[in-house]
């Protein structure tokens, strides 16, 4: 498990080195050839996974996936910002459900593929995956353009903005940390627990993560349209928090199901409204920066999950990681406080 974390981590120092500076460049240089060719390095990893033989040799190449993840992720959510200033939330529920309805499929498909081809056979189609995610970034049009100098910014701006990268980063890394802590943990978790088969895996996956994320955006984006998008916020952590200390005390699959989906469902609704509320706080000329930054705080916290999950797992219990994800998420409810209605 230790290991395990190491290689999550790896990639995750990757990624979170590279946004700000990414986000800064779209910034001033535009958007499009920088996300392109960081989706274009994201091809190579699921190839070159299939040819490693040992834990340490997987490093470099999650150190490649994380490099690519730097260069493209936070542009990508500014690309939308760009591309929808009236109706920035509604447009963000729509990319979000694409990327999840993705997230959903993708588990299942890989699992399935794994247990009637072989698990190099997922990393196969994962390649191909990858490659046609290429060739559709490298056909979007152009949003950003050359930007002014953040000196240039009036002093009411600044103070706004600086106020806006406070409160949104230091949330990141909190709830960076208890996103962190998942990915190593949940699989083993569920397969010794629950003694299923990889194709079960990806079930519960699919229906416990992918699916509640993906149902709820529409209906978030309109809501975050509608209502006090700050308020939203605090309430969907408050009460979705609660269910990850239900996963450990769950007793069968179905009850297991059940806590992840529900927990899933109420955070997720949020999204469209967390980033929105990001983008209408920040200049337009500043929005590939807070992008960066807030990429690099929420994978810093992940990084930190990540390397812990293992130790965590070993020292303290199986169940110990879902009931320090619930304070966690509670917990970062309590900076949104400090930004203005």
């Amino acid at each position: 498990m230790t290991e395990l974390g190491l290689v999550f981590a790896a990639s995750n120092i990757a990624a979170a080195t590279l946004q700000v500076p990414s986000g800064w460049l779209s910034d001033r240089f535009g958007r499009r050839k920088l996300h392109a060719f960081g989706t274009l390095l994201g091809v190579l990893p699921p190839i070159m996974y299939m040819f490693t033989g040992s834990w340490m040799g997987l490093v470099p190449w999650a150190l490649l996936a994380g490099i690519a993840t730097g260069l493209s992720s936070s542009i990508r959510w500014t690309i939308v910002a760009d591309a929808s200033p009236e109706r920035m939330a509604n447009a963000y529920s729509w990319t979000i459900s694409g990327m999840l309805v993705g997230m959903t499929l993708g588990p299942f498909l890989g699992g399935f593929i794994s247990d009637l081809y072989g698990i190099k056979a997922a990393f196969l189609a994962s390649f191909i995956l990858y490659a046609i995610t290429f060739l559709l970034s490298a056909s979007m049009r152009e949003t950003g353009s050359r930007q002014r100098d953040f000196s240039a910014l009036p002093s009411k701006f600044k103070k706004t903005l600086l106020v806006v990268i406070a409160v949104f980063s230091i949330v990141n890394v909190i709830q960076g940390i208890g996103f962190g802590l998942l990915p190593p943990l949940l699989p083993i978790f569920i397969t010794t627990r629950f003694n299923v088969d990889f194709t079960q895996l990806g079930i519960v996956y699919a229906l416990g993560t992918g699916l509640p994320a993906a149902i709820v955006q529409l209906p978030g984006g309109k809501m975050a349209e509608r209502y006090n998008k700050k308020k939203f916020i605090i309430m969907t952590l408050i009460f979705s928090s609660p269910f990850n200390a239900l996963v450990p005390l769950s007793w069968n699959l179905y009850m297991l199901l059940l806590s992840l989906f529900l927990g899933g469902a109420i955070m997720n609704i949020a999204w469209p409204a967390y980033q929105s509320l990001m983008m209408e706080l920040t200049p337009s000329e500043r929005r590939g920066l807070v992008n960066g930054i807030s990429a690099t705080t929420m994978w810093i916290g992940m990084t930190i999950g990540s390397a812990l999950s293992g130790p965590i797992w070993e020292g303290l219990g199986p169940s110990f990681p879902f009931y320090l994800i619930t304070v966690l998420f509670l917990v970062s409810a309590i900076p949104f406080f400090f930004l203005d209605d």
